[in-house]
């Protein structure tokens, strides 16, 4: 891809500058040749006693001699820098840049490749077949990364055969830009196919949770309320009698929660697979988790054995935000055993709904979970071996 000269600076939230670098010699096929003619020339004169001959031997090696100072001079003073997004998400593009800066200094660049390797997953690579002393150019695509972590420091490239070909210079660079890889977040069907839909709205505003039951009746409607639950006719006769707009009100099916206690862990007993793209999975099940049910309203706590088993409130959306983070660093736990699971299931309070996620399959946990008033939803990581949809229920 061909380098975009001077006219965009675009402003982003990272950015990080690569300068130094030990500057490496190759020879070309074209070098080569010529080195092996210069040589050819200059024997063969000296055999001969031929002035003219010998002369034009060394007149290659000093040919030589002037593109190893020009190319490497070429190379000099450079300095790749990256601006894009600090926090990206798994499986989803973002826009990144790559810059070539001619810094501080007079003499010309000229074919020049460079290249940088985003969390040694992507490269990002462009070509300025000349460069202004002081000037800059860059190249700018849009970048998927599938990986999750945090990298601070990253690979970049310079490399030229100028001015003759006859050598290749190459520069190593390390460029400093931090990038961090967060989760995909997915909504489990479990939350939905159990019922726990609040008024047919994912992201309502009503701290109800629970089942959705038969109708029981009318009363008039109250904030919070959605709009799907407007018996129309009923509300039409109401208001022209001069009463309010009436709603249809249902009988859940059991207790109502006033909050969720998610429980994540990779218990799967003996003789159980490990599948690693599995864990990434229940990780984006885990936040699509915990970002569904602040949206409906509803305080969560959790806990994981990845995080100790420590006890995690989310209540607003920059809590939410900090529990994503710590995700984004997370390893799998390998020590899990039985009594620990137990333990993390007692914590949940009677007036809390259990919401189980583990990278093993249900069928190796779920004799563990406790019966309680309020039945648990108990996500299956099997069921979510085929690809999501993107940005939905899987």
């Amino acid at each position: 891809m061909k380098a975009m000269q001077d006219g965009e600076n675009p402003i982003s939230p990272t950015e990080g500058a690569g300068r130094g670098g030990r500057i490496r010699i190759s020879w070309t096929r074209r070098g080569l040749i010529l080195a092996g003619l210069g040589c050819a020339l200059f024997l063969v004169g000296m055999w001969r006693v031929d002035g003219v001959m010998a002369a034009m031997g060394l007149s290659v090696a000093v040919l030589f001699v002037v593109a190893w100072i020009f190319g490497r001079m070429n190379l000099s003073g450079l300095a790749l820098t990256y601006r894009g997004p600090g926090r990206v998400e798994s499986g989803k593009g973002f826009p990144a840049r790559l810059e070539l800066t001619n810094v501080a200094r007079a003499f010309d660049g000229f074919w020049i490749d460079f290249r940088m390797s985003v969390c040694a997953e992507r490269f990002l690579s462009g070509r300025s077949h000349w460069i202004a002393g002081k000037g800059t150019a860059g190249i700018g695509e849009r970048v998927v990364l599938r990986k999750r972590g945090l990298a601070m420091s990253h690979k970049g490239r310079l490399g030229s055969t100028f001015p003759l070909g006859l050598m290749t210079f190459t520069r190593e660079l390390v460029i400093g830009a931090e990038i961090g890889v967060l989760p995909h977040p997915v909504i489990p069907r479990e939350l939905y196919l159990s019922g726990y839909l609040l008024d047919g709205s994912p992201f309502g505003g009503s701290r109800h949770f629970g089942g959705i039951g038969e109708w029981k009746g009318l009363r008039e409607r109250r904030g919070g309320d959605g709009l799907r639950r407007i018996a129309w006719a009923a509300s039409l006769r109401s208001e022209a009698a001069g009463g309010a707009m009436l709603v249809r009100e249902d009988e859940p099916p059991g207790s109502q929660a006033e909050g969720c206690m998610v429980v994540f862990h990779s218990y799967g007993g003996d003789g159980d697979l490990i599948r690693p793209d599995r864990f990434e999975k229940a990780l984006g099940l885990m936040y699509g988790t915990l970002a569904a049910l602040i949206g409906w309203g509803m305080p969560v706590r959790w806990v994981a054995d990845f995080d100790g088993w420590r006890e995690n409130e989310v209540r607003t959306r920059r809590q939410l935000a900090a529990s994503r983070e710590s995700f984004m660093m997370a390893q799998r736990a390998r020590g899990t055993e039985a009594h620990n699971l137990i333990s993390a299931f007692g914590k949940a309070a009677d007036h809390e709904c259990v919401v189980v996620i583990s990278d093993m399959p249900r069928a190796a946990w779920e004799g563990f979970v406790p019966r309680s008033a309020i039945p648990p939803v108990l996500v299956d990581i099997a069921t979510y071996d085929v690809s999501s949809r993107k940005g939905g229920r899987p």
